[in-house]
């Protein structure tokens, strides 16, 4: 059952919302996210988000989330919402009862993301951390949200690009697929860091279309003799 205080937290949590605590809650979870991207997850603890946000009640963070975890859940819930309504419109865009094109589902999959890192946010390199780091136990739920495939249209993008692989051995095509993501993430999260670094950073226009081309040459490729070979029989 829980305790009295959880539940008075839980109460001000829902009535904070539409207050000024809304206010509060976002600007944590902004701040934590930067840091979180810029010097990783374990090193940075809620006491040093919460003197990063200006805040002088020592709980703050503990009271609008909880744990380490349920913030990053929470950051991960707040990004993903607008990225997968992004990649929704991309795919209700593409013509009913027509071939569908690889280079426009790859577009779901990249476009969403760069337009993230577009209005300043760090939720891709957050992501990376997540997934290919080590942070956290693997099904854990703020691990599970950085999985970006888990929510309503990518499952659906997923299915369509798994649809492109069909011409090649199940085990082939399942390697590929996560290369593609793989590839795609890491690929965005670098142009976000040479965006902030780098003297004379990449055109983004550039980085997209190179970046959509390399993941098509990626999914195309024929399997060769040797990865056949090493399918075994």
């Amino acid at each position: 059952m829980p305790s009295e205080s959880n539940r008075i937290r839980e109460t001000d949590r829902k009535r904070g919302r539409n207050s000024s605590g809304e206010a509060t809650r976002i600007k944590l979870m902004t701040i934590a996210e930067t840091m979180f991207a810029d010097r990783g997850i374990a090193a940075v603890s809620l006491n040093e988000i919460r003197l990063a946000a200006g805040q002088s009640n020592a709980a703050v963070v503990n009271y609008y989330f909880g744990s380490k975890e349920d913030l990053i859940k929470a950051i991960l819930e707040h990004r993903l919402e607008r990225i997968d309504g992004d990649r929704g419109r991309i795919l209700e865009a593409m013509p009913e009862n027509q071939p569908v094109e690889l280079r426009r589902l790859l577009e779901a999959l990249v476009l969403p993301q760069v337009s993230s890192i577009e209005r300043g946010e760090r939720h891709v390199e957050l992501v990376a951390q997540l997934l290919f780091r080590g942070y956290g136990e693997p099904g854990g739920h703020a691990w599970i949200l950085a999985d970006p495939l888990l929510t309503e249209h990518g499952q659906r993008l997923n299915q369509l690009l798994w649809q492109q692989l069909s011409q090649l051995p199940q085990a082939v095509s399942a390697q590929r697929i996560r290369l593609v993501y793989i590839s795609c993430l890491n690929s965005v999260a670098d142009h976000q860091r040479q965006r902030a670094t780098a003297a004379d950073p990449p055109p983004t226009a550039l980085f997209v279309s190179d970046l959509i081309d390399s993941l098509t040459a990626i999914i195309r490729a024929p399997a060769s003799a040797e990865t056949l070979e090493a399918l075994g029989p």
